[in-house]
């Protein structure tokens, strides 16, 4: 079975480069284009991976993320944004985001991340 991807993009031609390179590796892809979307489509369906922008309208990525931490359980979530600030990386990683991916990426970066979100965070090996 594919693991379930969401995509959440305000940007249409970030948020289809996505699906389509996502959905050529064998993901199953979920898209929508904002915070209150993704929250919505979060409470009524599973999902493997959050891809993640952090500026968007009405409800940006951040608050998406915070409000993902009153979640049961969560899926990783890798954010997408072309914001590069070390302020706003920080806070994405401190509201427990996987990872960070700045934009542009290629759609083979973007497949490459995803699968390293998915994979989880190596095993911790004492010697």
């Amino acid at each position: 079975m594919s693991p379930h991807v969401m995509v959440v993009e305000d940007d249409e031609s970030a948020r289809e480069m996505m699906d389509i390179a996502l959905s050529q590796a064998g993901f199953a892809v979920s898209a929508v284009s904002n915070g209150e979307a993704a929250l919505d489509l979060l409470h009524r369906c599973r999902f493997a991976l959050v891809l993640l922008d952090v500026h968007m309208p009405r409800i940006n990525g951040l608050a998406v993320l915070a409000a993902m931490g009153a979640f049961r359980s969560r899926p990783p979530v890798l954010m997408v944004s072309a914001n590069t600030q070390s302020t706003t990386i920080r806070q994405a990683l401190s509201l427990g985001c996987a990872g960070y991916l700045a934009k542009p990426f290629s759609p083979r970066d973007l497949v490459e991340r995803a699968r390293w979100a998915l994979a989880g965070p190596e095993p911790v090996t004492l010697h």
